[in-house]
């Protein structure tokens, strides 16, 4: 007769409750109200507290794993009990970060890079895409079709012209089609913005009317709208290729989720009122902290270090 399991002891139970903060922390939705009730939660008692640096500790020894390589996938296929342990272990390691090592689904996609991290993919047919920091964008060609989906962050695509094989990227509930171009997708919050840099692009999101974007041309569309057509200056727009972040009147949390994308930890905003103030200048990607300065001076906000590597600016 096989006995109970054993009840988890008072350190098990803080344990468990501490992994469930850093999953929560890390799930890229977290909230002002949540770096605030983690606060609370460790000024519990020196236990709360010691539980919760453990757990970030083990994250961050995680995070010193090497990635696995993508020619592992055979053997995972092939041994069930290997696939439901990488699975799990990848799922512990990937959702238990704040920047600094991808999540599952990223080690998981075709292409990805991490926190901080840019860099080129040459494609099958000799388009090339460059990606931003934290993004994850699979690929899906055949002999009839160009398919690929950005799942997270942004990519600048340099389309090669194959009249046979439209070039279409899919992301959030949308396509974009190249018709011979250069253009970029990005995630942004709960929307995604294309930016037309050379040639034309259409867009379509679900059943909404299809829109076409010339050079130096720019949409954002969410679940539930399209914004008008806008004017860019496109070298503006894409110059974190170069490194660079150029601001002109721009939402703060704009700025915020670049930062997030090269800056350990998260920066979180107060208010609504205060992710919509304007900012403007110049940044250096490699140099994020120079940017949460400036915005602290010209903006006249405060950054508090909260647990877990949290920033709020208030």
């Amino acid at each position: 007769m096989s006995q109970p399991p054993p009840h988890p002891t008072p350190a098990q139970h803080l344990a468990s409750q501490a992994n469930a903060w850093v999953l929560r922390l890390s799930s890229g939705t977290a909230t002002v109200a949540d770096a605030s009730a983690l606060r609370e939660w460790c000024a519990r008692s020196p236990q709360h507290a010691q539980a919760y640096r453990e757990a970030t500790r083990l994250w961050r020894l995680a995070g010193q794993l090497p990635r696995p390589r993508r020619r592992q996938r055979p053997w995972l296929l092939r041994s069930a009990v290997g696939a439901v342990a990488a699975c799990l272990l990848l799922g512990v390691f990937g959702a238990m970060q704040i920047g600094l090592v991808p999540d599952a689904r990223a080690l998981l996609a075709d292409h990805h890079t991490r926190l901080g991290e840019r860099r080129q993919v040459e494609l099958p047919d000799g388009s090339r895409v460059e990606l931003d920091a934290r993004t994850r964008l699979d690929v899906d060609f055949s002999a009839g079709q160009r398919h690929l989906r950005l799942g997270e962050g942004a990519a600048v695509f340099h389309v090669q012209k194959d009249a046979d094989r439209p070039f279409v990227v899919s992301a959030r509930g949308g396509t974009v089609t190249a018709l011979g171009t250069v253009f970029e997708v990005r995630h942004q919050q709960d929307a995604i913005q294309v930016t037309c840099s050379e040639g034309v692009v259409e867009v379509r999101q679900g059943a909404a009317a299809q829109h076409r974007l010339q050079a130096g041309e720019q949409l954002r569309y969410g679940a539930n709208s399209t914004t008008a057509v806008a004017t860019v200056d496109s070298d503006q727009a894409l110059a974190w290729r170069q490194g660079l972040l150029v601001f002109k009147g721009r939402p703060l949390q704009e700025l915020v989720e670049e930062l997030n994308r090269y800056r350990p930890g998260r920066i979180l905003i107060a208010d609504a009122s205060k992710a919509r103030m304007p900012v403007s200048g110049v940044f250096h990607l490699q140099r994020p902290d120079e940017a949460l300065q400036h915005i602290e001076q010209s903006l006249h906000l405060t950054a508090v270090q909260w647990p877990a590597g949290v920033t709020l600016l208030r």
